[in-house]
């Protein structure tokens, strides 16, 4: 059952209502102009219809819908994801409509776009009115219809995938270059630049360490002279290491007579030996200095070089580094073009070949599902109140896509011996609504919608064929959760729940109210239906028939 609660307040001529939804068949009804289609248009809302400001209750700030559905199964690549995630099971669907225009929707108490509720609640629910059957009028909403019909989803998808590949081969033999002296002209500069950079060998890192050797080249003097200080400082009679040498024999003479100097001992010595390692350290590092003018140009001159490749091919030289690897990738690649092309010319053929295979068994399989489904849905037509072998579907081939290689067309024919047309062109509201029932009853095992919600489908329904209206809303009720506002009592002896929708006039103003009805209230509400408030013994006997039939 995926929706569970639904509660409206402020939209139009309802103050508030609040209905506990029960799974299967739940029909509406009550006098006209009493608020039936508003439940619709508040469900709507939830599901991420577009708003007005016209639905906001004269002197409120605000309509507000909530409606509660059980959580839709995790689909690959949900933006929802998380936000269903957060319901544990249950999606909260807050939907507020200001008078000032303003709409906010907020899903388990995250606020989201429009779009992206709408995007949701087409998984949850679909609205079929009587004025509202515009998706079915379209091509794309045909083709998944015979496909689902048909099982072909496993097709379908061999048909994308090797659509998707043959493009991805042609598009890298388009990227070839085809006139030779725009070749030659992009291998001549490949070559140049691959050769620059090879002939320079530049290693990451190589441009900072020149940069800082030759921050020390123009101290060196000072560095030198510094060093040897240093070196003096530690070596030399009375300095460093000599109090060092003293310390320790100090300390070594205490530790004769008292073992505590033992340890401070070792801490002497280690410091005598780290104060001779630091000057041999200090001494080396100042020998290593180069003072030689010739070295100090070959640096410059290197670092120049290095500048240079940076402007050219890179911010870094790890960035000049794999340009030039991407460089003699493409050179190799454009030099042995006429071999890549002949590679790919047959890739292509074997691509277009396979591509070919998958449409063909994807056409076949929609000819065949065409005449199930035409069949299928005709046997439904009559009891419907629409002529036999008035619906058709009509296959013609268009260019490989990635959904095949066809053009669905559902024609309707509503006059015996007039030819059949596109659906579009030729079925009026009433016709059209009673037709997307009958492919619904069809395609119910095939359909993952869980909600379907009918506005008035019975609209130009005579009384004869209204029994059958009811039972097949009844049997989609097997497969989906059905709402359905009607008014013809043989529909509505067939739901399984009965809520009514009634107006009252309470301080001038009116006000719509709901409430599932009980047995013996249905019978009451069947009664009226058939012939008015002042019903009498007869009609409710009459009601009572119907409800009997019906079960």
């Amino acid at each position: 059952m995926p929706l569970r609660e639904l509660t409206v307040e402020n939209l139009a001529v309802v103050e508030s209502v609040r209905l506990a939804l029960a799974p299967g068949f739940t029909v509406l009804t009550g006098e006209t102009g009493a608020g039936k289609s508003l439940v619709v248009d508040a469900v709507a809302l939830a599901l991420g219809a577009r708003a007005s400001t016209d639905q906001v209750r004269a002197g409120a700030d605000a309509a507000r819908v909530e409606a509660i559905f059980d959580a839709p199964p995790p689909q690959p690549d949900d933006a929802l994801a998380d936000v269903i995630a957060a319901g544990e099971g249950s999606v909260i669907v807050r939907r507020e409509v200001g008078a000032d225009g303003r709409s906010v929707a907020r899903v388990n108490d995250r606020t989201v776009t429009v779009g992206g509720l709408a995007s949701l609640g087409a998984r949850l629910g679909e609205i079929h009115g009587q004025h509202d059957q515009q998706r079915l009028l379209e091509p794309a909403h045909q083709l998944a219809l015979l496909d689902g019909f048909a099982a072909n989803a496993a097709l379908v998808a061999a048909v994308g995938d090797a659509y998707r590949a043959w493009r991805a081969v042609a598009a890298a033999s388009a990227e070839l270059l085809t006139d030779p002296h725009d070749l030659a002209r992009r291998v001549e500069l490949l070559r140049h630049q691959v050769d620059e950079i090879v002939a320079a060998s530049p290693r990451p890192g190589e441009d900072a360490e020149l940069e800082a050797a030759l921050r020390a080249a123009e101290h060196a003097e000072t560095i030198v002279r510094s060093a040897a200080e240093a070196v003096a400082g530690l070596r030399d009679d009375g300095g460093t290491g000599d109090a060092l040498a003293g310390v320790e024999r100090s300390l070594a003479a205490a530790a004769q007579h008292d073992e505590r100097f033992v340890p401070l001992v070792d801490r002497a010595a280690a410091l005598a030996a780290e104060a001779s390692e630091l000057a041999r350290d200090v001494s080396a590092a100042a020998d290593a200095m180069d003072l030689d003018p010739a070295a100090r140009a070959a640096a410059e001159e290197r670092l120049a070089l290095l500048y240079d490749l940076r402007r050219k091919y890179g911010d870094t030289l790890e960035s000049v580094i794999a340009f030039g690897e991407e460089s003699a990738a493409e050179l190799e690649r454009l030099e042995n073009q006429e071999g890549e092309r002949e590679r790919l010319r047959t890739e292509e053929a074997e691509r277009l070949r396979a591509l070919d295979s998958a449409a063909t068994a994807l056409t076949a399989s929609r000819r065949t599902a065409a005449e199930g489904l035409s069949a299928a849905v005709n046997a439904e037509l009559p009891p419907l109140g629409l002529p036999a072998d008035a619906f058709g579907v009509e296959l013609g081939a268009v260019e490989t896509g990635p959904s095949g290689a066809d053009h669905v067309t559902f024609t309707f024919a509503p006059n015996p011996g007039e030819p059949a047309r596109p659906l579009g062109r030729i079925a009026s509201g009433g016709e059209a609504s009673r037709l997307s029932l009958a492919l619904k009853v069809v395609l119910a095992a095939a359909d993952e919608t869980p909600l379907l919600v009918f506005d008035e489908v019975d609209a130009g329904v005579g009384g004869r064929n209204a029994a059958a209206l009811g039972e097949r809303l009844r049997s989609l009720s097997a497969y989906h959760q059905v709402l359905c506002v009607t008014h013809l009592p043989q529909v509505a002896a067939h739901a399984d729940a009965h809520v009514v929708i009634g107006k009252r006039v309470a301080d001038g103003r009116t006000l719509t109210e709901a409430r599932v009805l009980s047995a013996d209230e249905r019978t009451q509400e069947l009664a009226a239906m058939l012939a008015g408030e002042e019903a009498g013994e007869e009609a409710h006997a009459a009601a009572q028939a119907l409800l009997r039939a019906a079960k």
